[in-house]
């Protein structure tokens, strides 16, 4: 099972509501930007490359989700954040739709290294308990 721990405080203290669960950026290491989502079935990460200390002006951004289980088990492994590994994880890239936070975005995913699936992973922004854009 993938454990979401940090030892440092959320970076840019952004959340979203999207239709896979909560988002929330947890963290940057190095140039890449570390999100967490849960679902009412999953617990996942969401690594983005590049995206690290950028709050303005975003743009598209390419990654890969991990989680503890999916519907379908890759043949090779990705890195989860407490130094494990899982079988359960796809590309993800991402477009914010607004330039600046709080900013909606969109998302295509695959399982592993296959298609991107056709249904979007789309968040909107919650700032003060409320999600903006609703």
């Amino acid at each position: 099972m993938c454990t979401v721990v940090f030892s440092q405080s959320v970076v840019a203290d952004e959340v979203w509501d999207s239709n896979f669960g909560r988002v929330i950026y947890e963290t940057d290491i190095g140039p890449t930007a570390i999100w967490s989502y849960r679902s009412e079935h999953y617990v996942g990460l969401i690594n983005l490359a590049g995206l690290a200390g950028i709050y303005s002006n975003r743009g598209t951004y390419e990654g890969y989700w991990v989680q503890n289980k999916s519907e379908k088990r890759c043949t090779t492994v990705r890195p989860t954040q407490n130094g494990e590994t899982s079988h359960y994880w796809g590309r993800f890239h991402i477009t914010f739709i607004d330039r600046d936070f709080p900013s909606r975005w969109e998302a295509k995913w695959s399982y592993c290294n296959d298609e991107m699936q056709s249904k979007l992973w789309k968040a909107s922004p919650i700032v003060a308990g409320k999600a903006v854009y609703e």
